[in-house]
């Protein structure tokens, strides 16, 4: 990718191949029989194999069908909202763009550390283009990608349409993006179109049964409802192409960035194969004509499918993230003991293709006993943020098996800019929602995740070294990723890709230069450091400390800003609106992050009333807690982590919520016959502190049973 200087920080590209890399909901599930794997389909471990002829065929159209040359210009311009950023958008032109985003500190302070700009530029609003009225965003994201794909200047040409591949602009990207009016993700959408000359087409939403509205991402479809909408994506597919039923043609990636659902239901065959199905895996299918078809024999495919998911702010994130970020690093993280078929997922030959990619490219590979819960918070608490994670482990939606303890969405660390890659069963059931293993991630800054929403069996994942050496190939992450229909669950299974499918590693980007940005247009302010305000104005200081943050990291380098954070932690949040104060919160989580201030992180957030604290501020005190309590009990300072965990399980949680148990866990698991008797003694001490006040009797119950776990414990 031209002319990128990224610099991620836990980014986990192959993260998410490898965060919940068991792809199996518990060792021990490996019992149960496996459907039968014919010969042919054994695990592919080179890329020489026959099997996978085709793929690296077509790979070898993609490498040259990347539309023309844009360079990167040194620049990141921040708007308002969704009008404003179409507007921007319309100014990339097809020799130059630059990032754009909808600014929101959730999405801008990690970008911002990652791509570094020499210049911030903001646009309090653009001229909107109105069609007929109220702003038409259909129309005008298909007029911004259309004129993004023109030369610029005094002659710049009409644009074409965006809903054709551009072909007077020579060999450009096989994709196809996909939406609707009204999609949270249309801004998204249009994003990746412009960025990769890819035309945006809109599908239809699927209408429930009853003719009352639409099925949602959360509806489950029929096998047959799945198998229509899919021929409905063909058929869109065809209108843009001449050629599309094949890879290696003019159409071999689909991204879905529309609100259809996630899953379908296959009540066929044996149970193993019976259950919830990834619609994004069922798209892209040769499949049979008729109405009634076999379809685990759809085994050939003519596209990749992945998804764009979020509202305006965050899927125009995920999309910059994908056109212009580019890894630095990579985390390799094995949970797995020795043995078939647990070696054959170890991430250690992954590794070694991986430091090939550039000479300072940093990876890191943990396994055995470097790699438990401990180190796993030693690791990113001590700056081991990676730009591409590689995980394997087992569990469910909510949990991952590790040495130590077994990991929860609380243990996903405060990060930035990422590519996830996790070989892991349930991991993706839901990744809309934060307090899953995905949803958390994407929640953290991961803009690619692959990984399961439901129980795939390990073997329907490409083990870590495969998917490297496609990926350092030049092959994109959405086919890397994705099994062939030669391999063992090379049918419509339950993997699922979250991102841009076409969003690739770089061996080689070009980071030496980038073009100086013009002098801002008219309206436009480019963001520069000021003094700090005299007055008492919270919300004049607060805009203050997010100015001066976003300067210190990217143009300025976050070499710390002690007085933004002072200024934050004294802000009253009572003479804050409900939009500064999640502003607020934000910046009080990254700086102190920032700082390594964990211990002032859970002060400043436990200070936050309870019923005034976002689930931002929960999620984010969870990990805190559970962060600072690992680094106490590393150091052995016994006390202090038992202080903080009697504030913790004494004290009220969000409702549903059982994060004082999982913190009581966490201390029992740590447990040692010379550890016990203080430990015995805190909890007995909030139990009785509880029952005095008659309080959280559920909370008691627990304290009861971890109390008579720890008996059987003696001091030596």
């Amino acid at each position: 990718m031209a002319s990128v200087r990224s610099r991620f920080r836990f980014v986990p590209l192959l993260a998410a191949v490898a965060l919940v890399a068991s792809g199996c909901s518990g060792r021990d599930s490996f019992s149960a029989p496996v459907p039968e794997i014919p010969a042919a389909t054994v695990p592919i471990e080179m890329l020489e194999d026959p099997r996978l002829a085709e793929l690296l065929d077509a790979a070898r159209v993609w490498r040259e069908s990347r539309g023309p040359g844009r360079a990167v210009v040194d620049q990141v311009v921040l708007v308002d909202d969704a009008a404003s950023f179409f507007s921007a958008l319309a100014g990339w032109d097809r020799d130059s763009f630059h990032p754009i985003l909808i600014d929101d500190p959730r999405w801008t302070v990690p970008f911002l550390k990652a791509f570094r700009p020499a210049a911030i530029v903001r646009w309090s609003s653009f001229p909107r283009r109105r069609f007929g009225g109220p702003l038409d965003e259909w129309a005008a994201a298909s007029d911004a990608v259309a004129r993004a794909w023109v030369e610029d200047g005094p002659g710049r040409s009409a644009p074409p349409s965006s809903a054709l591949r551009p072909r007077e602009l020579g060999p450009t990207p096989p994709g196809v993006v996909l939406s609707h009016p009204g999609s949270p993700a249309l801004a998204g959408a249009a994003a990746l179109a412009a960025g990769r000359f890819q035309p945006l087409v809109g599908v239809d939403r699927i209408v429930a049964e009853d003719r009352v509205g639409f099925l949602d991402f959360h509806a489950t479809l029929t096998e047959k409802q799945a198998v229509a909408f899919a021929r409905d994506v063909e058929a869109r597919a065809a209108t843009v192409a001449r050629r599309h039923d094949g890879l290696g043609d003019d159409v071999d990636f689909l991204t879905l960035a529309g609100d259809w659902p996630y899953g379908y239901d296959f009540d066929r065959g044996s149970d193993l194969n019976r259950g919830v199905r990834a619609v994004d895996d069922l798209l892209g299918r040769a499949l049979a004509p008729g109405t009634e078809l076999d379809v685990d024999a759809a085994r050939a495919r003519w596209a990749y499918a992945g998804r764009l998911l979020g509202d305006a702010p965050t899927s125009v994130y995920r999309a910059m993230a994908a056109l212009f970020l580019q890894p630095d690093s990579a985390l390799l993280w094995n949970t797995y003991g020795v043995g078939s078929p647990w070696s054959d997922y170890d991430v250690a030959g992954a590794a070694t293709v991986l430091r090939s990619i550039r000479p300072d490219f940093d990876v890191e590979a943990r396994g055995g006993d470097r790699a438990d819960l401990a180190s796993w918070h030693e690791a990113a608490r001590g700056g081991v943020g990676r730009d591409l994670l590689v995980m394997n482990s087992s569990g469910e939606p909510g949990r991952f098996t590790i040495a130590g303890g077994s990991g929860v969405p609380a243990d996903v660390p405060f990060g930035g800019a990422s590519t996830v890659a996790m070989i892991h069963s349930f991991s993706a059931a839901d990744p809309t929602d934060p307090d899953t293993i995905a949803g958390r991630f994407l929640d953290r800054g991961a803009f690619v995740y692959h990984g399961s929403m439901n129980e795939p069996y390990l073997n329907g994942f490409r083990p870590p070294y495969l998917l490297a050496r496609l990926a350092v190939a030049g092959v994109p992450l959405g086919a890397a990723a994705r099994q062939g229909a030669r391999e063992a669950f090379g049918f419509p299974w339950r993997l699922v890709y979250l991102g841009d499918p076409l969003y690739r590693v770089d061996v080689d980007p070009d980071r030496s230069r980038r073009p100086s940005p013009a002098a801002p247009p008219p309206g436009a302010r480019l963001l520069s450091a000021r003094p700090r305000p005299d007055s008492d104005d919270a919300a004049e200081t607060l805009d203050w400390c997010y100015d001066a943050t976003l300067l210190a990291v990217a143009t300025l380098g976050d070499a710390g800003t002690p007085d933004v954070l002072e200024a934050l932690s004294n802000l009253d949040r009572g003479r804050l609106d409900a939009g500064r104060r999640a502003k607020l919160d934000a910046l009080l989580i990254e700086r102190s992050t920032a700082a390594g201030d964990v211990s002032g992180l859970i002060e400043r957030l436990l200070g936050i009333p309870v019923g005034e604290r976002s689930p931002t501020v929960w999620r984010a005190l969870e990990t805190a807690v559970l962060d600072e309590l690992a680094a106490r009990l590393r150091a052995n300072r016994l006390d202090e982590a038992l202080n903080l965990w009697g504030r913790i399980a004494s004290g009220s949680w969000r409702p549903g919520a059982d994060f004082p148990g999982e913190a009581t866990r966490r201390l029992a698991d740590s447990v040692t016959p010379a550890r016990a008797p203080a430990l015995r003694r805190a909890v007995a001490e909030v139990r009785d502190r509880l029952a005095a006040s008659n309080a959280l009797p559920e909370r008691r119950e627990m304290l009861e049973e971890t109390l008579r776990k720890l008996d059987k414990y003696q001091a030596p």
